[in-house]
């Protein structure tokens, strides 16, 4: 039986498009932030002009250090 591999469970790295889905920002937010260093992302190509790539992993734990438990205490 085959299983089918979605973007979200594979280990291919998702595209700004797919990172914007997933995080439910505009895509241009998320290829600001990647340039800005502030998402973590793989910058491909030289120049200017990359191409930027993202892991799911990553984006997960970046959004766990987000959180504000220790504004609340």
């Amino acid at each position: 039986m085959l299983e089918v591999v979605s973007p979200s469970t594979s280990k291919r790295p998702l595209t700004p498009v797919e990172a914007a889905e997933y995080l439910g920002l505009d895509v241009k937010t998320i290829t600001r932030w990647a340039r800005q260093g502030y998402l973590p992302a793989h910058p491909l190509g030289e120049g200017k002009r990359k191409f930027w790539r993202f892991y799911k992993q990553e984006i997960d734990a970046w959004l766990a250090e987000k959180t504000n438990q220790a504004d609340a205490a």
